[in-house]
């Protein structure tokens, strides 16, 4: 059952979605083998001027589509957008959290509304990792 509904107010703070990352989730395989890289080698990372591995992108966007889902259920799934920046990698252990705001009500047709969020992940250190926007569509009754 969706959280969002077209009596959700604008300012409404999305539910937070957390994931802890691990070294396993960057794991690379190949036919010959492991592939040492700058998510799962600290000499790599370290080769490339990082202090530890970092995470893998898809591994940190993830919790934002998850919080959508929760949030509109089918309403994301036929008829979800999203657009995300990635503004700073994330360290291979940090805790990830996807949070969000509605932002606005728009109609679209006469049953639908798209009710559009501005969204972003912060680590466990506070900072801003993605940023960006995503909605989804709830039913018009009124």
């Amino acid at each position: 059952m969706a959280i969002i509904t077209e009596d959700t107010p604008i300012g409404y703070t999305l539910p937070a979605i957390s994931r802890k990352l691990d070294v396993g989730l960057n794991q690379v395989k190949t036919d010959d083998g492991k592939i040492d890289t700058i998510h799962t080698d600290p000499d790599a990372a370290a080769r490339e001027g990082l202090n530890k591995p970092i995470a893998v992108g898809s591994r940190i966007f993830g919790v934002i589509p998850r919080m959508m889902m929760l949030c509109f259920d089918d309403g994301w799934v036929v008829g979800g957008k999203g657009s995300v920046t990635t503004r700073r990698s994330a360290g291979v252990d940090d805790l990830v959290t996807a949070k969000g705001i509605v932002i606005s009500k728009v109609p679209e047709g006469d049953e639908k509304l798209r009710v559009e969020c501005e969204v972003w992940v912060e680590t466990d250190k506070g900072e801003k990792v993605m940023v960006g926007q995503c909605s989804g569509l709830v039913a018009r009754t009124k």
